[in-house]
């Protein structure tokens, strides 16, 4: 039982033998050769390749954007529910400093006044109050969003006077319409 068990083994190595000797057989005939080795040429490059390889860049570019606006509509369709759900909301936010609010949150009908930071939200306490429900019901949601005008002309006059300050960092690029 012995002896059968170590024949494949004896047969694979006596294979790779004789493969080698034979290879090195085959690479010393052509051992000639090697010193008449010619670079091949470059292909030219025609307007047809040219134009095939930029046909081809658009169809990949497409189908790049196809696949990213498949994902994002049925990423959106799943996530969609979750957050479009109308019974949710953000009735008021108050900022406590960089990266911290207390929120009070409608879910499901109820009224909750959240803790929230980057690495936590906690419940601080449910309003039971049927007044402070009916005041949170009725208040108008505030929207927080300046208009793009507004906040282009905040930063560019807080971009002038910086330029009126430091006159050297800026050029001689002040207002004079003062």
């Amino acid at each position: 039982m012995k002896k059968n068990q170590y024949r494949p083994l004896v047969l694979v190595v006596l294979l790779l033998a004789i493969l080698a000797v034979a290879s090195t057989a085959l690479a010393a005939e052509q051992a000639g050769n090697y010193l008449n080795y010619k670079e091949p040429e470059p292909a030219g490059a025609s307007w047809l390749s040219t134009l095939s390889y930029m046909f081809t860049l658009l169809v990949m570019f497409g189908a790049v954007i196809a696949m990213a606006y498949g994902t994002s509509r049925f990423l959106g369709k799943k996530m969609g529910n979750v957050i479009a759900n109308g019974n949710n909301k953000v009735c008021a936010t108050v900022s406590l400093g960089q990266n911290r609010a207390v929120q009070v949150v409608e879910v499901a009908g109820r009224f909750l006044v959240l803790g929230v930071t980057d690495h936590n939200i906690n419940l601080l306490q449910e309003i039971t109050d049927p007044e402070q429900i009916e005041k949170l019901k009725t208040q108008e949601p505030v929207d927080r969003s300046a208009p793009f005008e507004q906040v282009f002309h905040k930063h560019l006059t807080s971009l002038q006077n910086m330029s009126e300050r430091f006159p050297g960092v800026f050029g001689n690029y002040s207002r004079k319409d003062k």
